[in-house]
């Protein structure tokens, strides 16, 4: 029943279709934690829209049912299933690597009353400890480029308090954002910095020949952990990489 509610609101979610094209600056506090070069804004956007779609719902949603996000309207212009909004472009951009550790304390048994009179393995298994290497992202401000209605686009934006992974520990987080009109559309190619987003090469878009442009196999929309939309893309720079070098 939930599965089935959840699903209805999310194919009615719609939003007016006055599209500007828009530059959004997040200043934040670093370091930001990343699994992955790239911050996708439509990725973002279409969290903050789900949780607005479905309100308090959202926090009762099974982890474990793939839902499908193909007739949510976000408010971003689309060329055919491409959404105008590109990767987040991270200014003067250093990197480090972190660990972190991850253990299973004694007050976590009042969410596992199950484990109050047994042993558990913190070895092994689900209560295992872990020790993780994180590479993290030392950056004061991240910029993104859009085409969309910019009044929806700031509301939704005003709920989003982080960026990156592990906001939990207070990773990323946001100070402040400002989202203003752009000169033209930036969300698909910017002179000086290239490709601005994942670009299928089946999508007829004209795009300057440059040398170093890399192809990949990767996922080009939101959710974008899901290998299904995975195909040969136009891949934006990677700054992680050149801040390795």
């Amino acid at each position: 029943m939930i599965i089935k509610e959840a699903q209805e609101r999310i194919n009615s979610y719609t939003t007016d279709e006055n599209h500007q094209p828009f530059k959004v600056e997040f200043k934040v506090r670093p370091p930001i934690f990343l699994s992955w070069p790239w911050i996708y804004l439509d990725g973002i956007i279409q969290h903050l829209a789900v949780r607005d779609a479905l309100g308090d719902l959202f926090y009762d949603l099974p982890t474990n049912h793939f839902f499908s996000f193909d007739k949510m309207q976000l408010p971003l212009k689309r060329t055919e299933d491409v959404y105008h909004a590109s990767v987040g472009i991270y200014h003067e951009p250093k990197t480090k690597l972190t660990r972190i550790y991850k253990r299973f304390e004694d007050y976590y048994l009042q969410f596992h009353p199950k484990l109050e009179k047994r042993k558990y393995n913190i070895g092994s298994g689900h209560f295992r400890n872990h020790m993780l290497n994180y590479p993290i992202l030392i950056t004061k401000r991240v910029t993104f480029y859009g085409c969309g209605d910019i009044n929806t686009i700031d509301k939704l934006l005003g709920h989003l308090t982080h960026l990156g992974k592990k906001s939990a520990i207070g990773a990323g987080r946001i100070r402040s954002y400002k989202i203003k009109e752009a000169g033209a559309d930036y969300s698909f190619y910017k002179e000086n910095h290239g490709v601005m987003r994942p670009i299928p090469t089946s999508l007829n878009v004209p795009l300057p020949k440059e040398e170093g442009q890399v192809w990949m196999r990767m996922t080009y929309k939101p959710p974008y952990w899901d290998q299904r939309h995975a195909t040969l893309c136009w891949a934006p720079k990677n700054q992680i990489g050149e801040a390795l070098e």
